[in-house]
C-alpha cells in the first residue's frame, strides 16, 4: 500500500548558471522537473511510500527521469514507455529581481501528451494507495492527457481514496477561460484542493483577498473538504508568503519566517503540497500546514525543482531552529 500515488509529466529542465540568460550562457544544467514528480520526490524524502505514474520516452532522457525517481525512493512500476514520442523539455532563466524568472516550454507532442486510456488500469492502481494526486497542468497538455487524468481522479474518488488536485495554472499552456471550463470537471472528485491566490482569482473566479475566509468560502461553495491557499501576504508583511487551509470548517495558517536567500524559486508550491500531505496523513491538517510551510521554505534554498529536504531539517525548522551551523 502506497501513501501517495501521483500522476503527471516530468520534463527535462535546462537552465544557465545563476541569473544568466540563455543568450549569454555557454552551458546549461540539467534537472528533472514536473509538479507531481516534485511532490513525489519530496514526500518520499519525508518518509511516505510513494508511487509515481507517467509516460516517458524510451530513450536516455526518459531513463534519466526514471533514475531520478529511484534516487529519491519513488516507485516507478506503473510508468509507461513510448518508442515513438519525445520527452518534454523546458528552459528556465532564474532571473534576479526585478528581472523575473522566465520559462520556455518545448513539450509539444511529448510521450505524456500522447498518453491513452489503455495505458493504465486505474481501478487496480488506486486500490493500492491512500492518496491520489494530479494537477491542472495535465489537462492543459492535450485532450488525451485530460481524459486519462480525469479517469484517474474518478477511479480514486469511487474507491474512497483521498484525492488531491493542484490548480497549477500555466498561462503559456492555455487561457483562463478554457482552464476554468475544463478544471470544473475535476472539482466534484477532489478532497484536497491546492491553489495560489492568483489561480483562485483567475481560474476559480474568487477575487476576494486570500486568507482563511477565502479558503472557507471555496471549501463551502465548491463542496471540497480541504482547501489550501499559498500566497504573498503583501508589502506590509516581512514574510515572502503565507499558507492557509480550511478543512472541515476549521482553519489553519503558517507563514515563512526569518531571513531567506532564494536560490531557486521553482517548485515551492509542490514542496508545500508534499509537506501538507505528509502532515495530514500523520496527524491532520494543522500539522499539514506547518510541515508544508517548512518544506516550502527550505525548498527555496536548493537549486532545481526538487526539495532536497530531510525530515530532520523539516522538524528542526518547525521547532524554530534556523541559522545554525551544524558541526
Amino acid at each position: 500500500m502506497f501513501d501517495l500515488t501521483a500522476f503527471g509529466e516530468t520534463l527535462i529542465r535546462l537552465s544557465p548558471p545563476g541569473p544568466q540568460i540563455i543568450e549569454q550562457a555557454s552551458a546549461l544544467a540539467l534537472y528533472p522537473a514536473g509538479s507531481e514528480f516534485n511532490v513525489s520526490a519530496a514526500a518520499s524524502r519525508l518518509g511516505l511510500k510513494v508511487s509515481y505514474i507517467s509516460k516517458v520516452a524510451q530513450n536516455p532522457l526518459g531513463q534519466y527521469i526514471i533514475n531520478k525517481c529511484r534516487e529519491h525512493g519513488v516507485d516507478v512500476s506503473h510508468v509507461k514507455y513510448s518508442c515513438q514520442d519525445r520527452q518534454g523539455l523546458y528552459f528556465f532563466e532564474n532571473g534576479a529581481p526585478p528581472r523575473p524568472g522566465t520559462a520556455y516550454y518545448d513539450r509539444l507532442d511529448s510521450a505524456f501528451a500522447r498518453v491513452s486510456l489503455d495505458d493504465f488500469d486505474w481501478s487496480d492502481i488506486v486500490a493500492d494507495t491512500r492518496v491520489f494526486l494530479a494537477s491542472g497542468i495535465n489537462p492543459a497538455l492535450s485532450h488525451n492527457a485530460h481524459k486519462v487524468t480525469l479517469a484517474g481522479m474518478k477511479a480514486a474518488h469511487a474507491a474512497g481514496k483521498i484525492t488531491a488536485f493542484d490548480i497549477n495554472y500555466r498561462s503559456k499552456l492555455w487561457d483562463t477561460k478554457t482552464a476554468k471550463k475544463t478544471l470544473a470537471e475535476y472539482l466534484p472528485y477532489v478532497n484536497i484542493l491546492f491553489t495560489s491566490g492568483g489561480d483562485a482569482a483567475d481560474v476559480l473566479g474568487y477575487t476576494d483577498s486570500p486568507g482563511e475566509e477565502l479558503a472557507l468560502k471555496i471549501s463551502s461553495e465548491l463542496d471540497i473538504p480541504t482547501v489550501c491557499i499559498v500566497y504573498g501576504p503583501g508589502a506590509a508583511s516581512k514574510s515572502l508568503w503565507r499558507a492557509v487551509c480550511a478543512s472541515e470548517g476549521r482553519t489553519f495558517a503558517a507563514r515563512q519566517k526569518g531571513t531567506l536567500i532564494t536560490v531557486d524559486r521553482l517548485g515551492a508550491g509542490d514542496a508545500f503540497a508534499a509537506g501538507f500531505i505528509t502532515g495530514l496523513l500523520e496527524s491532520g491538517p494543522e500539522l499539514g500546514v506547518k510541515m508544508g510551510n517548512a518544506v516550502m521554505t527550505l525548498k527555496q534554498t536548493y537549486q532545481g525543482d526538487i526539495a532536497w529536504v530531510t525530515r530532520e531539517q523539516v522538524d528542526a525548522l518547525m521547532e524554530g531552529e534556523q541559522g545554525m551551523i551544524r558541526r
